[in-house]
């Protein structure tokens, strides 16, 4: 550890995370990345769509994030982060507890933000048998490799609605699932559906069934002992963000999708601290998650050249 304070201090260690470190070790910036293991897309079989390594295990993409992290002398500790403050204009306090550091404060002139957001996931039997490899949340990340199966859509709403027929985009055999509560569904989004040939199924699942050796799904059961044949299925259940530091330091939150706000140069409403990745309200990639650390880290760079080195 170096005398603080540190230049940034960044929380997350996804690929916005590492991407924001990488950039900020490269620039010469004292930095220490903090995270607690909890990747959110952990259970996928593959990273798709980054390019030069599409197809890559989440787990060797992070870990290779994590080397070269280290090797350009920022470091990676695993720590969960439990508060934060400003200390003064130029300067805040990051409060930690357990990992690597026990339960000991840190100071920094900079942090980034890159916590993430969890997934509301099915709440029955099955479902992390085949989550990742034939259950997934993300159609840009995955609906590819569904083309011309039988996929089920999961949800109910409007907005399933919509994620349903995305799914069109890949296959003419989607099915919707919405529970017996099919939310703000309305008629005309039923005659919609019909249009496009999205049988609606409005029954409560009773589990997920297949081969869990490959984790290939079957089938969905469904709790009047009926069952739908299917090859694969998406779920929109929603999300929450992973964590609620932002609130102590009072950063706006976006209206629409509320999410951390950040502008152009990937700052929050709080001078000093940037957000990047899902933790902010764009597009839900790791390749985009990696873009925006990097860009955070740019600008959060510009922030700390002395004005004396500025035309």
């Amino acid at each position: 550890m170096k005398k603080e304070p540190y230049d940034c201090i960044v929380i997350g260690a996804g690929p916005a995370g590492l991407s924001a470190a990488l950039f900020l070790a490269r620039y010469r910036h004292s930095t220490i990345v903090f995270h607690t293991k909890s990747p959110r897309n952990e259970y996928s079989h593959g990273v798709h769509g980054f390019l030069g390594h599409h197809g890559i295990s989440p787990a060797e993409l992070l870990a290779r994030g994590r080397h070269e992290v280290t090797q350009h002398g920022g470091l990676v500790v695993e720590a969960c982060v439990s508060s934060l403050e400003r200390i003064s204009n130029d300067l805040f306090r990051v409060s930690t507890t357990g990992g690597d550091v026990g339960a000991r404060p840190f100071e920094a002139r900079r942090l980034i933000l890159a916590t993430g957001l969890r997934d509301l996931t099915p709440d029955c039997p099955g479902f992390r048998e085949f989550y990742g490899v034939s259950v997934h949340h993300c159609p840009d990340c995955d609906g590819y490799e569904v083309t011309g199966k039988r996929v089920v859509a999961l949800g109910n709403g409007k907005k399933t609605v919509g994620f349903a027929l995305g799914l069109l985009t890949w296959t003419d055999k989607v099915t919707l699932v919405t529970g017996s509560d099919a939310g703000d569904m309305t008629a005309e989004h039923r005659a919609q559906l019909a249009a496009c040939n999205i049988q609606l199924r409005e029954q409560n699942v009773a589990a997920l069934e297949g081969d869990g050796e490959s984790k290939q799904l079957r089938r969905v059961r469904f709790t009047d002992g009926s069952i739908l044949e299917c090859d694969a299925l998406f779920f929109n259940l929603g999300t929450e963000l992973s964590s609620n530091l932002h609130e102590a330091l009072g950063c706006k939150l976006d209206e629409e999708r509320g999410l951390v706000w950040v502008d152009e140069n990937q700052q929050t409403s709080v001078e000093g601290v940037y957000a990047a990745g899902d933790v902010t309200p764009n597009s839900q990639l790791a390749i985009v998650a990696a873009a925006e650390g990097a860009m955070a880290a740019i600008h959060l760079h510009q922030s700390l050249v002395p004005a004396e080195r500025k035309l």
